[in-house]
């Protein structure tokens, strides 16, 4: 996404539990930016008739309950096989894409906005991005984070943070590297920092 005068989009994505909401929020109740969640986009496509249509047409009726799609028979298909994620994403993800840059191109007319994915690199998103700002947290920190916050034991925390792409494989696709470790209190500096690079341009 190339900045033009009057209109930045940046990007923010990272593995769970590393602070993105929290980074999201400073950015948008501190700094002016307005922000678009790919999930919350991705909660509305999937009420679309035409992708209910084509993930009932590809994982059979089962998926579909009182003409919407049911989230939990759907998850237990797409989460225990990769090639069954990778049908589910082909349907999604273009409408995705489509949807988020619809709304980016209407709100960032006034203000500048962020775009939170946590799939932005595996999915190739981060192309369209001149700015993609990657959360960090120290591991141990990670791992408390997540099992404080979902209650889950530390073999559950370890798994779910073993099935998503690493930091170092994620690294060489952002501009920016956000450490998260010591809270929001000093996190906030690098955010006013990167802030007023993105925005330099603006008039």
């Amino acid at each position: 996404m190339p900045k033009t005068k009057n209109k930045v989009v940046a990007a923010l994505t990272g593995s769970i539990a590393t602070g993105k909401s929290v980074v999201l929020n400073y950015f948008r109740d501190n700094l002016g930016f307005q922000v678009i969640s790919a999930d919350s986009v991705s909660h509305e496509v999937l009420k679309t008739q035409e992708i209910i249509g084509k993930i009932g047409a590809t994982f059979g009726e089962d998926v579909i309950k009182n003409g919407e799609i049911d989230r939990r028979i759907l998850g237990k298909i797409v989460f225990s096989d990769k090639a069954e994620l990778e049908k589910l994403n082909q349907i999604t993800h273009p409408a995705i894409l489509t949807k988020t840059f619809e709304i980016i191109d209407e709100i960032s007319r006034t203000s500048p906005v962020i775009l939170e994915a946590a799939i932005l690199i595996e999915a190739g998103w981060y192309k369209y991005f001149d700015t993609v700002m990657l959360t960090w947290c120290k591991p141990e920190i990670q791992m408390y984070r997540l099992m404080t916050r979902d209650n889950i034991t530390e073999e559950e925390a370890e798994k779910r943070i073993a099935s998503q792409m690493s930091f170092e494989a994620k690294k060489p696709f952002a501009t920016h590297i956000i450490d998260t470790s010591y809270g929001i209190e000093v996190t906030r500096f690098t955010l006013e920092k990167i802030a007023r690079e993105i925005c330099r341009d603006v008039s």
